[in-house]
């Protein structure tokens, strides 16, 4: 699966800081800090539910009358 053009992993710790320096030259943060949970993605998911679920119901109910 491998393509060739791809970087191999470093073998020894002198390649793996040898990379982390590149990183920092090119301005790349080697160790970013993770990313703070968006609320908003949880409320729109159990609002969609919600909404399935009434839609659900009411079809049902509405066949049973």
């Amino acid at each position: 699966m491998n393509a060739g053009n791809s970087p191999r992993d470093p073998e020894t710790i002198e390649e793996e800081l040898a990379l982390f320096a590149e990183a920092l030259n090119a301005g790349i943060d080697p160790f970013p800090e993770p990313k703070k949970l968006i609320p908003w993605v949880k409320y729109a998911t159990a609002w969609f539910m919600i909404i399935m679920m009434i839609s659900f119901v009411s079809r049902i109910l509405n066949r049973a009358l």
